[in-house]
């Protein structure tokens, strides 16, 4: 009998080391919340603003088609952010979302990113067909 109470005091020690070891590895990851559904209102909100960037890419005009990406961009970060991913910048939320989203979205999801960038960030020509591309780029992240 005093070799199975010793046995159970060895098992509540291992036991005990793993779960501090295990206390230890979660310790950096203890802010991290997980992925969350959107509520319903959030979702009429995403339907709403995709139907209004819908509407600005019939235009042909430059200034709505880039304000249609800027706007896409938004609401793909607007998602990201809804859907508790952390980060400073929409790039590093989007990082974070990767490994939940097929990688064809997500290279689709940068290409459209860049050309937000471009129109940040440069003065030069982008074709309608670009903008618009761009635009249907990000939306395949919604």
């Amino acid at each position: 009998m005093a070799k199975n109470n010793q046995q159970s005091a060895e098992q509540k020690i291992v036991v005990g080391i793993f779960r501090g070891i295990w206390w230890l590895i979660s310790l950096p990851f203890r802010g991290i919340k997980k992925t969350k559904k959107l509520s319903l209102e959030d979702q009429k909100y995403l339907i709403a603003k995709k139907n209004e960037i819908g509407e600005m890419l019939k235009s042909e005009n430059q200034l709505e088609l880039r304000h249609a990406v800027m706007e896409a961009d938004k609401l793909v970060d607007w998602n990201l952010r809804a859907r508790n991913y952390r980060g400073q910048t929409f790039a590093d939320r989007l990082r974070l979302a990767k490994q939940k989203m097929p990688r064809e979205v997500y290279n689709s999801i940068w290409a459209g990113h860049k050309v937000r960038n471009r129109i940040a960030h440069e003065d030069g020509e982008i074709s309608a067909g670009e903008l618009k591309s761009a635009v249907y780029n990000l939306l395949k992240g919604i």
